[in-house]
């Protein structure tokens, strides 16, 4: 659909593909930035430093999901035309 229309850019993604690619990258990139905001407020409390709890836990699996996401965002293909996989 997209594909007749955009070029192809010199790393064989189409524009349109590259431009999804950095608005997610960019929205990913700041989610991760967050969630390692929250990974510190966790578990550095005014009280001292604590592990083992759920807000602990809850914030280190969310960094982890923004951090696979944004590798997975480097490889991503919306309209399946692409030369690069």
């Amino acid at each position: 659909m997209f594909s007749k229309s955009s070029k192809k850019s010199s790393k064989g993604w189409c524009q349109f593909c590259l431009a999804v690619r950095i608005i997610i990258g960019v929205i990913a990139v700041i989610a991760a930035l967050f969630a390692l905001v929250g990974v510190y407020k966790a578990h550095f409390l005014s009280t001292g430093l604590t592990f083992g709890t759920i807000p602990d836990s809850m914030a280190l699996v969310a960094l982890a999901f923004n951090l696979f996401l944004v590798k997975k965002i480097t490889g991503f293909c919306c309209c399946g035309q692409c030369s690069v996989k």
